[in-house]
């Protein structure tokens, strides 16, 4: 279960520049990047897989159960924990394309059963087949997205219950806003945002140990933050953070110039984020992790959960990352920590 005091203590970390720190703008075609840094970094930095690189090493295995739409199967066969967030697609070999709604931890050694919406229509089913990496839903998709599953938290229904039909009608509006021959696919409009995401990324040279981002248009909107546990993950999943956000960006120079106090922008969000009210402005939800967030025009989820080491802290062997170390029995200390957080 996610901990609304382990995110608002994160936010008050970020605030006090105590271990974490908001860092010096970026800014790139008038739109700036603030790159949060942290200090502490953990003994095992790779300590969780996202999504793209447990597929790209074999650690998983995704499968169609075939007999309905809003679940597919999730194995870990690796010894990470890997980390699937909402928006992230599943890109159907012969089937059905479908996009994760929320943020999910998959222990090592488990299978489970991930609830998805479909992105593909229409498209018959196909039970046993796989499934690749098929990228990060857009802005667009994630608000719509991230408003039902608000209201289902608050009626405490399982986010696989979400409106399908609204999820279709958000596919079809962003693929004819891009140009997409085929309206039916998303996969095809988000492989047209990674293009550009790519050639953008080049670009950006965040300093070292960054492990968030907060990116603020000319105007001082928030168009985006983004925190993982590590360097380690935020540079594995920077392209996608652009690529998530490409579409709801103008990215070009307009004469404005960048926004003057981004810094100051940035402040306030990590003040309501330390403010967080359980029940009224944070949510549980069912069946996935994270914890909802609808603050004043702002909206996201994040996800907290506990991480143990690959080596013993005492003996220094290798070991399960579990908490007990079968060698020498050390027990390590329960530390509850951001694994991800995504607002806007």
């Amino acid at each position: 279960m996610t901990n609304i005091e382990t995110i608002k203590k994160f936010a008050t970390k970020v605030l006090a520049s105590e271990s974490i720190e908001i860092g010096v703008p970026l800014v790139l075609e008038e739109i700036t990047f603030i790159p949060i840094i942290k200090h502490e970094i953990p003994r095992d930095e790779r300590d969780y897989l996202s999504l793209s690189e447990a597929l790209e090493e074999g650690a998983c295995k995704i499968t169609d159960k075939g007999t309905e739409v809003a679940h597919i199967l999730f194995e870990n066969i690796s010894e990470f924990p890997i980390l699937i967030e909402e928006g992230e697609i599943f890109k159907g070999q012969g089937t059905q394309d479908r996009m994760c709604v929320g943020t999910i931890k998959v222990e090592p050694m488990k299978t489970v059963e991930i609830p998805v919406k479909c992105v593909h229509a229409p498209h018959h089913l196909s039970s046993g087949a796989a499934f690749g990496y098929g990228g990060k839903a857009g802005r667009g998709m994630l608000k719509e997205l991230r408003s039902l599953k608000f209201s289902h938290a608050v009626n405490k229904a399982p986010a696989s219950t979400i409106d399908q039909s609204r999820v279709w009608d958000q596919v079809h509006y962003e693929n004819v806003m891009a140009d997409v021959a085929d309206n039916t696919k998303y996969t095809e409009n988000v492989e047209k945002r990674r293009e550009r995401a790519e050639k953008i990324g080049k670009k950006l040279k965040f300093p070292t140990n960054t492990v968030g981002v907060v990116v603020v248009n000319p105007e001082g909107d928030v168009k985006g933050l983004e925190i993982h546990r590590t360097p380690h993950n935020f540079k594995v999943r920077k392209d996608g953070i652009l690529e998530s956000i490409e579409a709801n960006i103008s990215w070009e120079p307009e004469g404005k110039g960048s926004f003057k106090n981004a810094q100051e922008k940035v402040k306030e969000l990590f003040k309501k984020i330390s403010e967080l009210k359980k029940g009224k402005e944070a949510l549980s939800q069912v069946e996935i992790s994270g914890l909802a967030i609808n603050l004043d025009g702002v909206s996201g989820e994040a996800y907290t959960t506990t991480f143990y080491s690959g080596v013993c802290p005492s003996c220094n062997s290798q070991k399960p990352r579990q908490k007990a170390c079968p060698n020498c029995g050390f027990l390590e200390e329960d530390m509850d920590e951001i694994a991800y957080m995504s607002m806007y």
